[in-house]
């Protein structure tokens, strides 16, 4: 089963990369269906990296706020 990115959550693609590496892990690919999974699980990966990334940014952002915010009080 391939997911549509577009509409995909951060616990869909870790869910299908489980998937994916259960498959490798018992030998259930053949050779024929291992390289599109190996270009899928890559694909994932990019995806959760990417979702990690901006979420890394936004707390970031929210924590930087959230700091100028409490010395302001003290002014």
């Amino acid at each position: 089963m391939v997911f549509i990115m577009d509409t995909m959550t951060y616990s869909q693609a870790v869910a299908r990369l489980e998937e994916i590496m259960g498959a490798l892990q018992s030998g259930r690919l053949d050779v024929d269906e291992l390289s599109t999974a190996l270009k899928e699980a890559t694909e994932l990966v990019a995806f959760c990296r990417g979702k990690l990334m901006k979420v890394d940014e936004e707390v970031k952002t929210l924590l930087d706020g959230l700091s100028t915010a409490d010395t302001s009080l003290f002014n």
